[in-house]
């Protein structure tokens, strides 16, 4: 035991003292953080109002375009489609909007004319504030009141809760799952070949020669691959722990409903400034009140479909499916690596000890989130060689039976005992083994040899 802690503490501190991992360790929460705090400044520090003048040749549509997201519809100074084109040029506008007679009949006559190629998501906008304008119209024509047809219309705000009372959310727990599923899949590769890779560059240096004449050959596997587990652990760790300061620090300084306020504001003094008349000004600070109302009932909404979720049994979960997965394929990337001489020779039998893992992902991604208590779900999360990853898509559900979850990590712990009985064997062969790439049937036999 006090060599394998020995070999343990030697990989261990030979990887955290490398450069590459003090740099991932500090940049994959920057980027993490990035990927949560970009998006909402782009959507409200740095995106500009786009004003849309209309030529209105109907009269009729133009009173109807209200203005959303970013755009801003304004009445042309001009009446005539050839002078505002040519207007529009010199102009502050981002675009022109031409609606030409009975254009409530026939559609097809609508343009917008732009400078340059517009975004597909204004053209979206602009299309679908038409459409809508030319629906109302339509209605009113026929007769009927749109809001009592908008009242008739009604959204299901569909609660879900179990027998006991609690509450549930799909959503949240299918991104929790995905999550922890993806983390596994991830560190098992990442971490395995790191196993992977120190052994053959071990082996091709001659270094495991010296190695071996001190410990066992099963030793120094287990060693080897304690250690970089722990590397793998203590970076998990650190990228959660750096990621929420990072995520917590920049919403402690960014203000962004303050930035989105004042840049409300100077948008507002700008129209102004253009001397023409807004189609659609009223309500625009109401409009921004619910906006930051929207956002923060969503963010509410968010941690409590989160506070559904037995977070405590899914984190105690993910740590033993974390170190169980990893330990037992680690020890099989341990086995190929002793067998071969380089990186290169490892593709024929890193394949199919990968083939389990991509199976139990894609069970999980269209198996799972379909139907969590399934056949196929229930079984694959009890294999070992496909559990890490299906049963960590399927606790967040919180239909998995206890039964259920102890006969999984039962399985999972006999299975990593009987891949390292597996492995060790053809490891003390193979780690001496050079010059020759053996074959299936050679490593079925240098299970059963005898030393």
């Amino acid at each position: 035991m006090d060599k394998i802690l020995l070999i343990l503490k030697r990989e261990y501190l030979v990887r955290v003292r490398k450069r590459t991992f003090l740099i991932m360790t500090l940049l994959t929460p920057i980027l993490m953080a990035a990927l949560f705090i970009v998006p909402v400044l782009l959507s409200t520090s740095f995106q500009s109002e786009k004003i849309v003048e209309v030529i209105d040749e109907s009269g009729e549509i133009a009173p109807m375009l209200k203005n959303q997201n970013q755009l801003t519809f304004i009445k042309s100074k001009h009446s005539k489609l050839a002078d505002g084109k040519a207007s529009l040029e010199k102009s502050k506008s981002y675009a022109l909007l031409y609606i030409p007679k009975n254009s409530v009949e026939n559609t097809e006559g609508i343009k917008i004319f732009s400078k340059k190629s517009i975004s597909i998501d204004i053209e979206r906008d602009v299309r679908e504030e038409v459409e809508s304008s030319i629906e109302d119209l339509k209605l009113t024509r026929s007769g009927i009141d749109k809001d009592v047809l908008a009242n008739i219309k009604t959204n299901v705000n569909l609660g879900t809760e179990t027998l006991s009372g609690e509450e549930s959310s799909s959503g949240a727990a299918t991104m929790v799952g995905f999550l922890a599923m993806f983390a596994i899949y991830m560190a098992v590769f990442l971490y395995g070949s790191q196993v992977m890779r120190g052994v053959i560059e071990e082996k091709s240096s001659r270094i495991i020669e010296v190695i071996i004449s001190s410990v066992k050959p099963f030793q120094l596997m287990m060693g080897k691959i304690l250690g970089v587990g722990l590397v793998g652990v203590t970076q998990f760790v650190l990228w959660i722990v750096l990621t929420y300061l990072l995520v917590m620090g920049a919403s402690a300084f960014l203000d962004l409903d303050k930035v989105a306020e004042e840049q409300a504001k100077a948008q507002q003094t700008e129209l102004v400034a253009e001397d023409s008349s807004v189609i659609d000004k009223k309500g625009a600070e109401d409009k921004d009140a619910q906006k930051a109302a929207n956002t923060q009932k969503g963010i509410t909404k968010i941690f409590s479909a989160l506070g559904t979720i037995n977070l405590p049994l899914v984190i105690g979960a993910f740590l033993f499916y974390f170190v169980g997965g990893y330990m037992l394929y680690s020890a099989l990337f341990a086995a190929v690596a002793s067998a071969v001489d380089n990186e290169a020779d490892t593709q024929q039998f890193q394949l199919p000890i990968s083939i389990p893992l991509i199976i139990g992902f894609m069970i999980a991604q269209f198996s799972v989130i379909k139907d969590p208590d399934g056949v196929a779900a229930v079984w694959a999360s009890i294999i070992p060689f496909t559990s890490p990853v299906v049963m960590m898509a399927r606790l967040p559900f919180g239909g998995v039976a206890v039964w259920e979850l102890v006969l999984s990590m039962i399985a999972l712990i006999g299975g990593f005992i009987l891949t390292t009985w597996v492995a060790a064997r053809i490891y003390r062969i193979g780690i001496l083994m050079n010059g020759k790439k053996p074959s299936f049937k050679e490593l079925g036999k240098w299970i059963f040899y005898k030393l």
